[in-house]
């Protein structure tokens, strides 16, 4: 690893050429985010030096794309549940460098069915007849 001292100049015909080249690899991504987003599914996505978080919200018309989504979420878990009563899954993807926060329907599932739908819990089933 090369480390470079902090006070050398930016080269400004670099770093355009970098903001290009991020603009020309998005594009792609804008397209199916807004497939998503016709399904009633947000996504935005927080780059930051160290770490990239993406936010999926998902609208009450498309709950019923949770059980998978879920499912395909590395150590899916419930997180703090919203002010508004949202309630919030955590877990990661692509190998743990992207950090995911689910926000799901306010009133779609409680607490326990959430810690159940995210294996977090298991579910008695004796009462299923």
């Amino acid at each position: 690893m090369t480390i470079m001292p902090s006070d050398l100049p930016l080269n400004p015909t670099g770093i355009a050429e970098t903001v290009q080249d991020t603009v020309n690899e998005v594009f792609p991504l804008f397209a199916e985010i807004q497939m998503l987003a016709r399904t009633g599914i947000r996504v935005s996505v927080e780059v930051a030096p160290s770490s990239i978080i993406a936010t999926i919200t998902v609208e009450k018309s498309a709950a019923y794309v949770l059980p998978a989504l879920l499912a395909e979420i590395d150590d899916a878990r419930p997180g703090t549940p919203l002010l508004n009563g949202q309630m919030v899954v955590t877990g990661s993807m692509c190998q743990g460098a992207v950090t995911l926060r689910v926000v799901i329907p306010e009133g779609w599932v409680s607490a326990d069915e959430l810690a159940v739908l995210t294996g977090t819990a298991s579910f008695d089933t004796t009462d299923l007849r």
